[in-house]
Parts: C-alpha cells; sequence; structure tokens
C-alpha cells in the first residue's frame, strides 16, 4: 500500500494516460476536416499573437469562402466570398505568397472590397498565409490584430507553420473520408454477393419448383392459372432483386477507380506475396469510364512487370488529381529498369502507352529513390 501511495511513478501515470488522451483525441479530429480546422484555428491567438483567426476555404478555382472564424464581434466574416485578387486573401490565391498589412485600412497594395467588414470589426493589421500541401493549394489561413502590427520573419514563420497544419489536416481528412467512402462500398459489395448466392438462389429453386409443379398437373387443372401468377411474382421478384444487386455492386463515379485499385493490390499481394499498398493522396474527380479503365489497366500492367521481373519487396500504388487530370503512380523498391532488349518489357510499355494515348493520357517511366521503378500514367479529368 505504502508504494502506491508514495512511488512517484505511479503519480506520474494520470499525466501520461491524460497525454495520451489528448493524442488521441487529435487524431480523432484530424479525420474530421471541419473539426480540425477549428481545433488549428483555436492555436493561432497562443501560438501566433493574434487576437482573430479564420480560413478561406476552396469554393471553385477563382475563390474562397471565409469559414470557422474565432474571436470576432460580427457573423460578417463566416461565410463571406473573396474572389481572386481581392482584398488580402485574393491576393494571396494569386501569389501563392504569405501576405501582411500593417494598417488594413491604409493599406495601398490591397483592393478594399471588404472595408466595411474589416471595420465593423475593428481589425487594423492582417495577415494571410497559403495552405499549402505538395503544390496543391488547399486554402488560406488569416489573423489579424485590432491594433497595428507588423508581422517579422518569425511572426510569418509561425502563421505559415499553423498554414501547414491546417493543409495536413485537409489531407487527412480528404483521405479518411475517400478511405470510408470505399469500404462502405466493398461492405455494400459484400452484401450484394451474399443475397446474390442466398435469395436469388432460393427465388430461382421457387421458379424452378412452381414450372415442375405446374407441368405435372393435368391440362386445363383450376391451379395452373394461380401457378402461372406465382411463377410470374417470382420472376418479377428476382427481376427487382436483380436490380437492387446491381446498384449495391456498381461504386460511384468518384471511387470506382480506386475501388478497382485496391482490389488489384489486394489480389497482387495474396498472389505474390509482396506488399502493395494503395494511398488515396487527394480527392479524385469523378473520370469517363473510359479514363477509368485506361489507369486501371496500366496499374494492373505495371503490377504485372513488378510481379515478373522487379524482385522487389514492397509496391505502392499512389492515385492524386492535377494538372488537369489524375495520376495513378506505381512505384516498386526492386531491381530497376530492365535491360535493353527485353522484347515482353518493352511490348508491356508500349501497350500501357497506346491505353493512356488512346484517352489523350500519357506515360513514364523512370527510376526512383528506392532503386526501383516508378510507371506514371496521367488522364485528363
Amino acid at each position: 500500500m505504502t508504494g502506491l501511495v508514495d512511488g512517484q511513478d505511479q503519480l506520474a501515470l494520470p499525466d501520461e494516460l491524460f497525454e495520451l488522451t489528448e493524442g488521441y483525441r487529435e487524431i480523432l479530429a484530424l479525420l474530421d476536416g471541419p473539426a480540425a480546422m477549428r481545433r488549428i484555428v483555436a492555436t493561432v491567438p497562443t501560438v501566433c499573437g493574434a487576437d482573430t483567426a479564420w480560413v478561406g476555404e476552396p469554393e471553385g478555382p477563382d475563390e474562397i469562402v471565409l469559414r470557422h472564424p474565432l474571436n470576432l464581434r460580427t457573423d460578417m466574416v463566416d461565410g463571406l466570398v473573396v474572389p481572386v485578387g481581392c482584398g488580402l486573401g485574393g491576393q494571396v490565391l494569386v501569389e501563392r505568397t504569405p501576405k501582411w498589412v500593417r494598417d488594413y485600412q491604409h493599406a495601398q497594395s490591397i483592393t478594399h472590397h471588404f472595408k466595411s467588414v474589416v471595420e465593423a470589426e475593428g481589425m487594423t493589421s492582417m495577415i494571410a498565409v497559403p495552405m499549402v500541401y505538395e503544390d496543391r493549394l488547399l486554402g488560406v489561413l488569416y489573423g489579424s490584430n485590432r491594433y497595428a502590427a507588423s508581422y517579422d520573419d518569425r511572426a510569418t514563420q509561425l502563421f505559415v507553420q499553423a498554414a501547414a497544419r491546417a493543409a495536413a489536416a485537409v489531407v487527412v481528412a480528404e483521405r479518411a473520408r475517400h478511405a470510408a467512402e470505399i469500404a462502405v462500398h466493398e461492405e455494400r459489395r459484400r452484401v450484394a454477393l451474399d443475397l446474390h448466392d442466398t435469395v436469388g438462389a432460393m427465388l430461382f429453386t421457387i421458379g424452378a419448383g412452381i414450372r415442375r409443379l405446374a407441368e405435372e398437373l393435368p391440362p386445363g387443372d383450376a391451379l395452373q392459372g394461380r401457378l402461372s401468377d406465382l411463377e410470374q411474382q417470382t420472376a418479377e421478384a428476382a427481376a427487382a432483386l436483380r436490380t437492387s444487386l446491381h446498384a449495391l455492386n456498381v461504386p460511384p463515379d468518384n471511387i470506382a477507380g480506386c475501388v478497382a485499385l485496391r482490389g488489384d493490390c489486394r489480389a497482387f499481394q495474396e498472389r505474390t506475396g509482396i506488399i502493395a499498398r494503395l494511398i488515396t493522396v487527394t480527392d479524385v474527380p469523378p473520370l469517363p469510364p473510359a479514363h477509368v479503365r485506361a489507369l486501371v489497366g496500366t496499374a494492373r500492367e505495371a503490377l504485372l512487370n513488378v510481379e515478373k521481373h522487379a524482385r522487389a519487396q514492397s509496391v505502392v500504388v499512389s492515385v492524386f488529381a492535377g494538372a488537369g487530370g489524375v495520376t495513378v503512380r506505381i512505384a516498386d523498391d526492386g531491381v530497376g529498369l530492365p535491360t535493353a532488349g527485353n522484347s515482353s518489357e518493352g511490348l508491356g510499355m508500349q501497350a500501357m502507352s497506346e491505353r493512356l494515348a488512346r484517352v489523350g493520357g500519357r506515360l513514364n517511366v523512370g527510376r526512383n529513390e528506392d532503386g526501383g521503378v516508378t510507371v506514371q500514367a496521367w488522364v485528363p479529368a
């Protein structure tokens, strides 16, 4: 009993548990985009020394919408639309670099579309920093003070770090949402297969039994009509089931390619024992079926090449949007590019390139930092 009361290790345990709990909450918050953004904005006053903070979230390619305001006096900022080039945030959208003004009301370097809002809030100085992740502009983080303040290199860097956290939170939330959508579809597909094998088979058996019973009755029997109605109803039920199963089995357009790629990675790993992971880097826009088939077909050919030639330990298949389209990248840690004269490898690469070219896409192949091969397929969105 004395050890439990007097031991310092025992007294430290609640603090450790508290830190673990807080870390767990932080991870869970990152899976919810709005919640993660609110948490990050809430740290800006303490970490960066600003009186107020908010973010601008992209609304199409040419504007942002201001969200998650903190410590503001009115509701004028929340939901405000900022077009590209307008105000401080609009300039950040164009130049993608941090911008600040010591006195917003009298600054000559910005437009004054939002002067009335700034006056109502009593803002004086303001800073806006792009939220960038791997060259993707995911929004703008704002901070403001109600006095004239200059944001030196150190102050600006604090906002840059906060903006980087915000951008990472957006990406984590995107990936979590996309993974959840794929998981939901896979569960729906499993249910569809189970229904096909059970209810579908039962309806087939019932229909076949009714037909056999009808054939055994003498011609003109009064039960013939009733059995015919039952057979028709059974056929209609089977048709309705097939329609529902098809709807359950077909993935939404925005995840169709990722669903197929995930299945290919799983099959590749089970077949070869080589670790294969699918990483969805960004939200993927819906693509025409031909474009999805081109990307998936290229990935399958690339995985087949890894199986035949690479002697790899692992493969990473990543999917992301950018440059006006969608890219699938297959990277292995194998022995590198094959030697010249390998005709089968050359034909495989040629087939991949031609498949992509038919939909306006392109193929790039090269050695990566792990010494293996990276195959990158791009199609327009």
